[in-house]
């Protein structure tokens, strides 16, 4: 089962589905990953100035009756120019934070 907040920014889910999502990203992702200290978020370097999320995948939440499917916009978050990071975190409850609920109708 897993949380629908709106009140909290990011996604988390159980360390071993977070570890599947991270590998699976870093899998398709074309670019250098890093976990910078400041925030603590997996991270990759952009080489995009155009549109920052231009050539990142979506990714499709499977659930028991239904299919979630999250744009690049609700996956990443752009820090500064040439860094975006992924809003899923590992964490002991599992929630959908409202950057993944942006835009979803």
């Amino acid at each position: 089962s897993i949380i629908v907040d709106s009140g909290t920014t990011l996604t988390y889910l159980a360390k071993d589905v977070y570890d599947q999502v991270a590998n699976r990203v870093a899998n398709v992702m074309n670019h250098e990953r890093f976990y910078p200290t400041k925030h603590g978020f997996l991270c990759y370097h952009a080489e995009n100035y155009g549109d920052p999320y231009e050539g990142l995948s979506e990714i499709t939440f499977h659930f028991a009756n239904a299919d979630w499917k999250l744009p690049p916009s609700n996956i990443f978050i752009m820090f500064g120019s040439g860094m975006f990071c992924l809003t899923i975190k590992d964490g002991e409850m599992p929630i959908f934070g409202n950057v993944a609920q942006q835009n979803m109708y």
